[in-house]
């Protein structure tokens, strides 16, 4: 018979326990190369088509294509071919990126309420039913046909995706490291 005040030897930590662990530790810079995967890659595919690897580039141009309209007009071109997602994606992924970046060199402890990342969402929202109106009401003028880097629309787009981008990295990433920092 043991007695009660024998503590068991703690256990060795297994190959999982190890692997959550670090996962734990280095959340944000797996992130990052995530963020910086997904953000850069749309620029490879222009580059890549350009070089005469067109179908490199095309495969990386449709795997975008679940993720954002691709709309010529709206988006960036690199050698006159375009990035696989518009300008408001641009934005948003950028601003992910950077935010996540200087998360990381920062690691602030105060996060942002839901309401701040309401009140910076919604903007984008708003943007984006007006986009929707305008497209599916014509006649309703809703916005400028002029599409261009510098013309009102271009803009509204950056700013809308900046704006949600920075939302989400300083709501998200202080409750992230809160919940990993038991682990």
């Amino acid at each position: 018979m043991t007695s009660p005040l024998v503590t068991q030897p703690a256990t060795a930590p297994t190959r999982a326990d190890r692997i959550v662990r670090g996962v734990a530790r280095q959340w944000v810079w797996l992130l990052n190369g995530v963020l910086l995967l997904y953000a850069g890659l749309p620029w490879l595919s222009p580059l890549l088509r350009s070089l005469g690897y067109e179908r490199a580039g095309l495969v990386i141009y449709r795997m975008y294509r679940q993720f954002c309209h691709q709309l010529t007009e709206r988006s960036f071109s690199l050698n006159g071919f375009p990035v696989c997602y518009c300008h408001r994606c641009t934005a948003l992924y950028t601003s992910l990126l950077l935010m996540s970046l200087l998360y990381t060199i920062g690691r602030w402890r105060r996060q942002v309420s839901h309401r701040i990342l309401m009140l910076l969402a919604l903007p984008l929202a708003f943007d984006g039913t007006r986009h929707l109106l305008a497209d599916l009401l014509p006649t309703l003028a809703l916005r400028s046909a002029d599409h261009s880097p510098g013309s009102i629309n271009f803009w509204v787009r950056m700013l809308t995706g900046t704006l949600f981008g920075v939302g989400v990295i300083l709501w998200g990433y202080p409750r992230i490291q809160r919940e990993f920092a038991d682990v």
